[in-house]
C-alpha cells in the first residue's frame, strides 16, 4: 500500500503557490504594486497571510514572480527564434506576430508590466529591466545581429535600437489602440495582426542591404 504524505504535500504546495500568483497577478494588474496589500490578497485568495509568506518571502518577491511569469512565454519563444532553420528575417517576422498576439491574449498582465515600466519606482524598474526584460531583449538583439552577419540586414543599424523600435511600437499600439480608432486614416487599428506585419515589413525594408 502506498504511504500517504510522500508526493501529495509537494503537489499541494505547488498548487498553493500557483493559486497565490494567479490571484496576485489579477490584483496587481488592477491596482498596481502599492494598491495591493498582503491582507487584501489573502482575503481574495481565501487563505491566511502566513500561507502567502510560506511561498513568497515578501510582497516584492511575489510581485517579481508575477512579472517573470508574465514574460515566461516570450522567453520560451526567444530561446530559439530561428526554429526550423528559419532565416533571421522570417524569424523576426514570426516574433513580431507572436508578440502582438501575446500582448492582447494577456492584456491584464501586459497592462501591469507597462504600468510598472512607466510609473514604477526606480529600483523596481531597474530590477524589472535587468532580471525580467533584459534577457529577452538580448535574445532579440542577437537575432537581428545574426541577420546582419548573414548579409540580410544592413550592418550600419544598431541591433538594440531596432529591437526597441519593434517592441516599443507594438507596446504603443497595444496601449493606444482605442485612441487610434478616432484618428484619421488609422484603419490598421482594427487589425493587430496586420499592424504587426506592416511594422515588420517597414523595419525589414529599412534594414535590408541596399
Amino acid at each position: 500500500m502506498e504511504k500517504t504524505g510522500t508526493v501529495a504535500p509537494d503537489t499541494r504546495a505547488a498548487d498553493g503557490a500557483g493559486h497565490i500568483a494567479e490571484v496576485a497577478a489579477r490584483l496587481f494588474a488592477r491596482y498596481g504594486f502599492k494598491g495591493v496589500s498582503m491582507a487584501a490578497l489573502a482575503r481574495e485568495a481565501g487563505i491566511s497571510k502566513a500561507a502567502i509568506f510560506h511561498h513568497y518571502p515578501s510582497k516584492e518577491a511575489l510581485y517579481y514572480h508575477v512579472l517573470q511569469e508574465a514574460c515566461q512565454e516570450t522567453t520560451a519563444f526567444l530561446q530559439d527564434p530561428g526554429r526550423g532553420g528559419k532565416s533571421a528575417d522570417l524569424a523576426l517576422a514570426e516574433f513580431s506576430r507572436y508578440f502582438m498576439r501575446h500582448l492582447f491574449d494577456n492584456a491584464s498582465v501586459s497592462q501591469l508590466v507597462l504600468r510598472e515600466l512607466l510609473d514604477g519606482e526606480s529600483e523596481r524598474v531597474r530590477t524589472l529591466a535587468e532580471e525580467v526584460h533584459g534577457q529577452n531583449h538580448q535574445r532579440l538583439v542577437t537575432l537581428i545581429r545574426r541577420g546582419q552577419e548573414d548579409g540580410l540586414f544592413d550592418p550600419d543599424h544598431d541591433p538594440s535600437l531596432v529591437a526597441v523600435t519593434l517592441v516599443g511600437t507594438q507596446l504603443f499600439f497595444f496601449q493606444a489602440r482605442e485612441a487610434l480608432h478616432h484618428m484619421p486614416e488609422t484603419g490598421f487599428a482594427e487589425d493587430a495582426d496586420g499592424f504587426a506585419q506592416g511594422l515588420t515589413r517597414l523595419l525589414l525594408d529599412g534594414l535590408r542591404q541596399r
